[in-house]
């Protein structure tokens, strides 16, 4: 703490407001993953006979319609479920749209043109792997970063730390549909495929941007190393070379698998992830509410006491001693009430003239 801030100057109803969970958030983020595994795994079904007989319109509309299906299903349940935040629903929204558009002018064009990938991504499943975790995986979550970085980590948007994981979803959604939408867009046909890679792509980044979201949210609202954020994202960028290294490996075992055990692989690895996420968050909730219980109990011990709270101290300490003892007994007078000292001097007069008329002859 900088010694130039006290113990006062901590608000403990901010911190039980920073602890303040979002039930809605993890509920749609359940939701939507057991509707794209659902989908994934109805389409890999070998249901889709038809597709050859669409026009060429309708291919493209489905294409559009595959790739931004699961963000906008996240976004509409969490409208939904959180009915009293609405301006954390709008910053979600815009969160999507803009990471999507940034990532169409700027990522896009690194990978397509300035590092050429379709030109030697050929040459093996490491050649893959090696340009996942070297290029990939670093353009598209430093977009992320810098977007939740430079958009809400500054001002009084994130309010919770719970909001970190929620917009870093948003904006990784965003990402993932134009990934997806870029994959299947030479398909002349809409195939199962394209459902498969949305969700694939939807459930990974998903799980990403929510741990980038919450490296940010807890260095906002705690004491965090000079390099808790870059070992995050290190670390996010190796899980997602990981990641879909996985999904691939399972891509690579259809022949004695289902089609949808690429998807399956990845619904698995998100829903673990959204569960290791859940619970830090939840711990990091009560270090919070514990915290707020502390500076409590150390604010009313430095409080000054009021003189008002000290007349009335005083005024019951000495009722109580006053019951407890009883009142003396009124004094005794010296001397005789006033119709003994006449009765008294009158005696003494009487006896006075007696003595005197007996001394004379």
């Amino acid at each position: 703490m900088s010694p130039d801030v006290s113990i006062h100057d901590i608000q403990p109803d901010d911190l039980r407001r920073i602890a303040r969970n979002r039930r809605s958030f993890w509920a749609a983020l359940a939701l939507t993953a057991v509707i794209i595994l659902g989908a994934g795994m109805v389409a890999g079904g070998g249901w889709w006979g038809w597709s050859q007989a669409l026009s060429e319109t309708l291919v493209w509309a489905l294409h559009v319609g595959a790739a931004v299906a699961p963000g906008l299903v996240w976004l509409g349940f969490f409208a939904l479920l959180e009915r009293e935040d609405e301006g954390g629903r709008r910053v979600a929204f815009l969160l999507w749209i803009i990471t999507a558009a940034l990532y169409l002018v700027t990522v896009q064009p690194l990978l397509a043109r300035v590092f050429q990938l379709d030109a030697w991504l050929f040459m093996g499943w490491w050649a893959d792997i090696l340009a996942d975790f070297l290029i990939v995986a670093p353009l598209e979550m430093l977009l992320v970063y810098l977007i939740l970085r430079y958009g809400v980590y500054p001002g009084e948007t994130m309010r919770r730390l719970v909001d970190g994981p929620l917009f870093g979803v948003a904006s990784a959604l965003g990402a993932a549909a134009i990934v997806s939408l870029i994959a299947v867009w030479p398909n002349a046909l809409f195939t199962p495929d394209d459902v498969l890679v949305a969700g694939e792509r939807a459930l990974g980044y998903a799980a990403l941007g929510g741990w980038l979201g919450y490296a940010l949210a807890r260095n906002r609202f705690s004491r965090t190393p000079g390099y808790y954020l870059p070992g995050v994202f290190l670390l996010v960028v190796s899980l997602h070379a990981l990641f879909y290294a996985l999904v691939r490996g399972a891509h690579a075992l259809a022949f004695a698998a289902p089609l949808y055990s690429g998807l399956v692989t990845a619904a698995i690895l998100a829903l673990l992830s959204f569960a290791l996420l859940a619970w830090r968050v939840r711990k990091r909730n009560r270090a919070f509410l514990n915290m707020a219980a502390r500076v409590e109990i150390a604010q009313e011990r430095e409080r000054p006491p009021s003189l008002l709270g000290d007349v009335l101290q005083m005024a019951d300490a000495r009722a109580f001693e006053g019951a407890r003892t009883p009142p003396p007994p009124p004094p005794t007078s010296p001397t005789p009430p006033r119709e003994e000292d006449e009765l008294a001097s009158l005696k003494r007069s009487w006896e006075a003239l007696i003595a005197e008329q007996e001394e004379k002859p």
